[in-house]
């Protein structure tokens, strides 16, 4: 085989390789769109078919998860006023925890002045008892030095000056006694 008879020039200056024959071209482009068609049908068809079940699937995909989105935002919103609700019982607890505290530091206070104010009466009254006694006991003393001091002034007559000295004695007896 010899590479002349293909190069040989034909119809036109072209080559003969180069000019088509009419029987060829027509079933060339027979051949081409039988491809074409059978390509359109079972390919391309397919094809875009599965990129649209992409496209779907990738939009449902983003829809869920806007969908996730929203709804993560909805439960942390909650959770927000539900911390927001929780801080606020919390600071309700600790400001009625401070009220009752006060509330039992003003009755202990009470309690306690209450005590003090029966402690007070008491020793008052004891006070007023070691009173009594102290001037039932000054009383029965000054009877009986009384009582004595008449004996002495009985058994003697008393002047004036006797008088007045007894009775200087008898208050020297009773501060010596009474300290």
């Amino acid at each position: 085989m010899t590479l002349t008879p293909i190069l040989a020039e034909g119809s036109g200056g072209f080559p003969s390789w180069l000019t088509p024959e009419l029987q060829v071209l027509v079933w060339s482009v027979a051949v081409f769109l039988a491809l074409l068609g059978l390509l359109w049908k079972f390919a391309w068809g397919p094809l875009m078919q599965a990129l649209e079940e992409r496209e779907h699937r990738i939009a449902k995909k983003i829809d869920d998860a806007e969908a996730r989105f929203k709804e993560a935002e909805a439960k942390a919103a909650e959770y927000e006023k539900r911390l927001e609700a929780a801080k606020a019982e919390a600071t309700a607890i600790i400001d009625e925890g401070k009220r009752d505290a006060v509330k039992v530091q003003e009755q202990i206070q009470a309690a306690a002045n209450a005590e003090a104010a029966k402690t007070l009466e008491r020793a008052k009254r004891e006070i007023k008892l070691a009173q009594d006694q102290a001037i039932a006991e000054l009383r029965d003393r000054l009877v009986d030095f009384t009582a004595e001091m008449a004996a002495t002034v009985i058994e003697r007559e008393v002047k004036a000056e006797d008088h007045r000295r007894f009775i200087e004695q008898g208050i020297e007896k009773v501060g010596q006694k009474v300290q």
